[in-house]
């Protein structure tokens, strides 16, 4: 059954992918047409399969770690593993750097010159009502929603 929900998941991804393309550049017509092998202008479903099939390949040796030719729940595990470590690094990173004065947290001048989705939320997400966003409350604010949207396991 993981093989096959792994397995659909792969087949779907060019699909993914092409609409990712689409809203990422405007939904252009260009984007799909880079599937257009012949060059006649336009895409049949076998190009389109062959454009899904390669994608899909590419993704699987993405994912499989060891190369052995199987996706394994730990190589998926890993995976996301390393995802959430890049991306936290990248956040460390982005919040770094818009804190221009270096006191550790951001103004509401800061998040608002620099990440915006904070300073959207900067009053809710300043849980001291200091006037400063730490990556702490941060934290504790993503934990509290989280919580919130776990299943209860309460009947």
């Amino acid at each position: 059954m993981k093989t096959l929900v792994i397995a659909s998941l792969l087949a779907l991804a060019p699909l993914a992918s092409f609409a990712g393309d689409q809203a990422a550049h405007g939904g252009g017509r260009a984007d799909i047409l880079k599937w257009d092998t012949n060059g006649d202008g336009v895409v049949t479903k076998d190009e389109a399969q062959a454009a899904g099939a390669a994608q899909s390949a590419k993704r699987f040796d993405q994912l499989d770690l060891n190369k052995d030719g199987q996706l394994t729940k730990e190589e998926m595990s890993q995976v996301r593993e390393a995802r959430r470590a890049a991306m936290h690094e990248k956040f460390e990173a982005d919040f770094k750097a818009a804190d221009k004065n270096a006191d550790g947290g951001l103004s509401k001048d800061e998040a608002t010159a620099s990440m915006p989705r904070i300073a959207k939320r900067f009053d809710q997400l300043d849980a001291n009502k200091d006037g400063v966003v730490t990556q702490e409350e941060l934290q504790a604010h993503h934990q509290q929603m989280r919580g919130k949207h776990q299943p209860s396991s309460q009947s």
